[in-house]
């Protein structure tokens, strides 16, 4: 059609004027340290140079990103990409309105309560942003757009757009990307296969194989970038390690020496370094691998809960997947699912009574999800989030799909719409109020955290070692367009890139054989403590591993409101 190049522009430039908006007013800020550590990555200051490996984001993607860096090194691309990721999502749902053959009274009502429905969901999400929920809001806006079509064949400008979401779907999380297949496997048998005009028969349209044929054929080349981009036998130890760390770290947690001082004994772990374990110090385990992790691993799993039944099992995951989809903190995107599905639901038996079953067995798969991911423990809150947008994603668009038919049949259909619209921009203004705060608290929070990153960089001749803990979860920087992106001379004492051939890469653009060796000989090495003048278990390690030795408390400085306490060892 002649008015999807125009229509498609329009939604690209709305969605850039409500993204220009937040920026401007709240900025994008870094929710979490993982996307911090990715951004270091992709920028260089990671290991010096910009780098491709991002490990939770598609390598052709990393790289893509990496390169921007390269040409202009000053602009936070990385972040920019991701919290933008959102306000593409948007103008794909936009562009569903106002490529539509309707007036334009109607086009603008559209665009009021996508804009307003699509920021009730994400707004806060887009202000403090998650690569995650980037991610699964590409991937509802592209099950959106092949819903709301209803059974009408995906036409070229429709079919682009939402190649291109679910290949950016992929590539930021592979794992979001099949989130969103169980929709759209069910819509790709509504609209491919169909009854003739007679009814008496069933006709394929084969047309319709076309668009998740160049999808999986796209998504396989990434596959196979990702596999040579990793390949190796470091990559493929590393791997081993990351699988092993995080059933320690993110489930099981790391376990206890008084429970079994044999096992600890057997592989030459102390007391002490249990301690560091349980502070994320990875780097003060002495000959810590990926056999060593494994090996803890089991132990984890055995002192958790052992191996617990197959029923047991079942209760626990359905009580985590309940507690999840239930939870009011999600309740900005789950209202939302409910009035759109309610309202489909109603809009379906006055017509197509005989979707109900498709309906169903997409409420089934969808919910089978839930409870394969919280039986195997996954449903932290990213998780659990990215779930309910992608039920907005597919009840907005069978929604959105019904109206375009019933709205001249159904006389309450345009009052309610209205209403909606009036609700949800009222949303949006309150939710605008509570980003803006949530931001400034988050700066206030942990913003002194990359002011002090960036005031080591100066100092080229030192290092600063950090406690993990005072550095992570936290996110707190800034999306900025000319930031510090020079190498890092503040290192935490463990991480999920421990021990990967970036981790050694780093280290030797550093100068660092050994976190320890350092610690000990390197005269420009420091240890560091924040908001309290206090090293923690650090001084306990070194009473240790260095009997004798002390740590001296050599300087402090305020940064950003928060105190910074340096030590060194000294003999």
């Amino acid at each position: 059609s002649n008015t999807t190049g125009p229509a498609a522009a329009a939604s690209v430039l709305l969605a850039f004027i409500c993204g220009l908006a937040v920026y401007q007013t709240m900025g994008f800020v870094y929710a979490i340290a993982d996307d911090v550590i990715m951004r270091d990555i992709a920028s260089g200051a990671f290991t010096g140079t910009p780098d491709g490996h991002l490990f939770f984001v598609q390598y052709a993607l990393g790289r893509t990103i990496s390169s921007l860096y390269r040409i202009n090194g000053r602009a936070d691309w990385y972040g920019f990409f991701m919290a933008g990721a959102v306000f593409l999502s948007l103008a794909a749902i936009l562009y569903r309105g106002l490529a539509a053959k309707k007036s334009w009274k109607w086009k603008g009502v559209y665009c009021v309560g996508a804009v307003g429905v699509t920021l009730t969901a994400l707004l806060s999400h887009a202000a403090q942003f998650e690569w995650t929920i980037s991610a699964a809001a590409l991937g509802a806006a592209a099950l959106f757009l092949y819903v709301s079509a209803g059974r009408r064949k995906t036409g070229l400008a429709d079919g682009v757009w939402i190649w291109m979401l679910l290949i950016l779907t992929y590539g930021i999380r592979s794992d979001v990307f099949f989130m969103v297949l169980p929709g759209f496997g069910l819509a790709f048998l509504w609209k491919a296969f169909q009854k003739n005009e007679n009814g008496n028969k069933w006709k394929i349209n084969f047309r319709e194989l076309l668009l998740p044929v160049l999808v999986f054929f796209a998504v396989g080349l990434l596959f196979l970038v990702e596999k040579k981009a990793y390949s190796g036998p470091e990559w493929a130890e590393f791997q081993r390690f990351q699988n092993a760390r995080s059933e320690v770290y993110d489930y099981y947690g790391v376990p206890a020496y008084e429970a079994d001082p044999e096992f600890f004994d057997g592989l030459g772990i102390s007391s002490e370094e249990v301690r560091a374990l349980r502070h994320y110090a990875l780097y003060l385990v002495d000959g810590m691998d990926a056999q060593m992790m494994e090996k803890l691993s089991v132990e984890a799993r055995r002192q958790t809960d052992g191996e617990p039944g197959t029923m047991a099992k079942i209760k626990a995951a359905v009580k985590l997947a309940a507690e999840q989809f239930f939870s009011p903190e999600y309740r900005n995107v789950s209202l939302s699912v409910a009035v759109f599905f309610l309202l489909a639901v109603i809009l379906l038996w006055k017509r197509e009574k005989r979707l109900y079953p498709l309906l169903l067995l997409y409420l089934c798969a969808h919910g089978l999800l839930w409870l394969a991911l919280g039986y195997a423990g996954r449903l932290p809150e990213r998780v659990a989030f990215s779930l309910h947008l992608v039920m907005l994603g597919a009840f907005g668009g069978l929604f959105t799909s019904l109206c375009e038919k019933e709205e001249d049949q159904c006389q309450w259909l345009r009052p309610v719409a209205g209403i909606l619209c009036i609700l949800s921009v009222l949303t949006v203004l309150l939710q605008w109020q509570s980003s803006t705060v949530s931001n400034r608290e988050k700066l206030a929070l942990d913003s002194s955290f990359q002011t002090f990153k960036n005031a080591c960089k100066e100092e080229t001749e030192k290092l600063y070692f950090i406690e993990t803990y005072m550095a992570e979860p936290v996110g707190g920087a800034r999306v900025v367009t000319n930031g510090n992106f020079a190498l890092n001379r503040c290192l935490t004492f463990g991480d999920w890139y421990t021990d990967s051939p970036l981790d050694q890469k780093r280290f030797m653009s550093l100068g660092v054989k050994s976190v320890e060796q350092t610690l000990f000989t390197d005269e420009n090495a420091y240890l560091v403590a924040r908001d309290v003048e206090d090293p923690g278990f650090l001084a306990s390690w070194l009473a240790w591993k260095k009997p004798g030795a002390e740590l001296t408390l050599t300087e402090n400085r305020e940064i950003d409101g928060r105190m910074y306490y340096f030590y060194q060892i000294q003999e």
